[in-house]
């Protein structure tokens, strides 16, 4: 059982009762865990915790992510989020994602939320409601984490005739995803039977006959670990970025790796990313239709808190 959230006064200003209301509407769900949204709303436990921190007001994608996982209306929260986005000063772009861990945080690690919280995900949709190998592998999971917190990290000690002298070498991290410049990021969106939107994930919008229409192959170092493509579906008329792993990267020791996906269209800057733990098996990012224009895969692994570089693909179309 997680601790209380840090209580919210809904008269202290507007971000803060914007969250008091978000919390509400969970309340009214049902009051389910930060990670049983977290399946629905394709964002992080602890960037949705956030969302209902009341420190910052979060985008727009995350609150609409978090409202159709508690079955509010969006359109009424899309126009209540511009309300009080009107009313502020300034917004910082994904202020959620920079915010130090909060009681909101730490309540909802206790309840099961912290899941994905080490990341850093921010604002980036994770998780399919697939089940990792690594997730049911608890301490593993905990000590590959530390690991890559802790990657090209250590203490040397040098033996002096003076004595010991202990240098320290800081954590470094693992390069971020070089996302494109999108001028529209869409809500990553998968529930079954879903209609055939932009962002919709195409395999439970139905979109299954698909051919590749090109790829990159993607590397770590001296190790290929698999194709980055873009896969299009003629009667869905999307396409959408996809990761083909090898035998190399499946069959991986490692249990701390992580897919950066992206599909993005050049012609109206519109993008849709995703940002998960590796499932030994094929990922997607959203689809994009073709009617607009040619669509680019972009993608990134990382192991260990180690990343590949960022690989794109040419902007295809069929």
């Amino acid at each position: 059982m997680g601790r209380p959230q840090n209580p919210l006064d809904p008269d202290a200003g507007p971000v803060e009762a914007f969250a008091y209301e978000l919390r509400r509407l969970r309340e009214k769900a049902g009051n389910p865990s930060y990670r049983k949204l977290a399946e629905q709303a394709h964002y992080s436990a602890a960037a949705l915790a956030r969302a209902a921190g009341g420190q910052a007001l979060p985008t727009l994608e995350l609150t609409l992510a978090y409202v159709a996982a508690c079955g509010g209306d969006v359109e009424e929260w899309r126009q209540r989020w511009l309300d009080v986005a009107g009313r502020q000063d300034a917004l910082a772009p994904g202020p959620e994602a920079a915010e130090p861990p909060s009681a909101t945080t730490e309540a909802d690690i206790e309840d099961g939320a912290g899941d994905g919280a080490e990341d850093g995900a921010g604002d980036v949709p994770v998780g399919r409601g697939r089940v990792p190998r690594s997730r049911k592998q608890g301490s593993r999971k905990q000590g590959s984490r530390v690991r890559g917190m802790w990657i090209a990290a250590g203490v040397v000690l040098v033996l002096t005739g003076a004595g010991v002298l202990a240098l320290v070498l800081w954590p470094r991290a693992a390069p971020a995803m070089a996302w494109s410049p999108a001028r529209k990021v869409l809500p990553y969106t998968f529930e079954q039977g879903q209609s055939k939107v932009d962002g919709a994930d195409p395999a439970r919008a139905g979109c299954i006959e698909a051919v590749t229409l090109t790829s990159q192959e993607i590397w770590s170092g001296p190790q290929r670990l698999g194709n980055l493509e873009v896969r299009y579906s003629a009667g869905c008329g999307k396409a959408w970025a996809r990761l083909d792993p090898n035998a190399a990267l499946i069959n991986h020791h490692s249990d701390d790796i992580r897919v950066r996906l992206e599909t993005f269209r050049p012609a109206d800057g519109s993008a849709s990313r995703i940002d998960e733990e590796f499932v030994r098996d094929r990922h997607w990012a959203g689809m994009l239709s073709t009617r607009v224009g040619c669509v680019v895969a972009r993608g990134q692994i990382v192991i260990d808190g180690q990343a590949s570089d960022t690989v794109q693909t040419s902007c295809a179309h069929p």
